[in-house]
């Protein structure tokens, strides 16, 4: 699968604003519900899922690398730093895994470069294999 295809894509969701569903329970309070994620996104999401780049161990592998299991900037600059497609390939599975469990995952790593980083990164390091 030739993932840079989505590079423009990310490099445009860059600071953008991702809509949120919003729910009024009983109580009157507005809260939010999910991310409202465009078809792109999501077929983005599958596409790497069913990939042979989806690391199922992605915990491990970031582990095994001295890498928390976490998305934040310091976590992505040190998947980056390690120039491993390995550890860049368990970092996007993290991220892609994690949306059921952490809603909003997805729309952090877009707003704030990761995806686009990231793949950027991944998509170089298999051009010069």
């Amino acid at each position: 699968m030739d993932f840079a295809e989505y590079l423009p894509y990310f490099k445009k969701m860059i600071n953008r604003r991702i809509k949120w569903t919003t729910r009024r329970p009983e109580d009157g309070l507005i809260r939010a519900g999910y991310p409202l994620y465009d078809p792109q996104m999501i077929q983005f999401a599958h596409d790497y899922k069913v990939s042979s780049c989806f690391d199922r161990h992605y915990r491990r592998t970031l582990r095994m690398h001295g890498i928390k299991p976490k998305l934040n900037h310091a976590t992505v600059g040190d998947v980056i730093l390690t120039d491993d497609p390995t550890v860049t390939q368990a970092m996007i599975s993290l991220i892609i895994d994690e949306e059921d469990m952490q809603q909003g995952m997805w729309a952090q790593a877009m707003q704030e470069g990761y995806f686009y980083r990231l793949l950027k990164n991944l998509t170089a390091s298999m051009v010069a294999a």
